[in-house]
């Protein structure tokens, strides 16, 4: 289906939140993505973005995407001036990997970099189901500007208390950081039975 960019937002210096509308519901399960095609320089391109928006407003959709300026990457014509009247379409929902498919109480939720977008949309799906017990959240980042929905996380983990939230940062810039290096160096608490 077609899809206009109702709006853009930076998430940090090298990635950035686009939502589109569509005119029609998309009718995603959490953890889906879609394909996108965009019309740059009278070539058609595709490229597969996760879906990280709430799966109650199905009329539009957010996609996270990383700012990579290769030449065969798609992601500069999200920062480009005029990007409200780039021509674009969405094929999908997509995938596999949805939170329908997720059959315990206790979930462990795990992204690295622009991955964190689509623990978003599975994290807010999964507090709304009553036989959720536990969701953890754990990401992985280089530096504190790195760290994506960091702020929708820690709300999130406030509000309900079945969850929480582990930032785990590379090259931390504070040395006051709590977890510092890779996200499996800091998962030895964590107990994965019936998970």
């Amino acid at each position: 289906m077609t899809a206009s960019v109702q709006s853009a937002r930076d998430l940090s210096p090298s990635a950035r939140e686009v939502t589109l509308a569509l005119p029609n519901a998309l009718e995603f399960t959490p953890g889906a993505f879609v394909n996108l095609f965009v019309t740059r320089d009278g070539k058609r391109e595709r490229r597969a973005y996760s879906v990280s928006s709430d799966y109650k407003n199905q009329k539009e959709i957010t996609l996270s995407i990383r700012r990579n300026d290769s030449p065969e990457s798609l992601s500069p014509v999200f920062w480009q001036d005029g990007l409200d009247a780039l021509p674009m379409s969405v094929m999908g929902p997509l995938g596999l990997n949805t939170a329908d498919k997720i059959e315990h109480s206790k979930v462990y939720l795990f992204g690295f970099g622009i991955g964190v977008s689509v623990i978003k949309s599975l994290a807010q799906y999964l507090l709304d189901q009553d036989d959720i017990e536990q969701v953890i959240v754990a990401v992985g980042s280089r530096t504190e500007e790195e760290v994506l929905y960091k702020e929708f996380f820690e709300l999130l983990a406030e509000q309900d208390v079945r969850l929480s939230f582990r930032s785990v940062l590379s090259r931390p810039r504070s040395s006051a950081y709590p977890y510092t290096g890779y996200l499996q160096d800091h998962i030895g608490d964590y107990d994965f039975n019936d998970a």
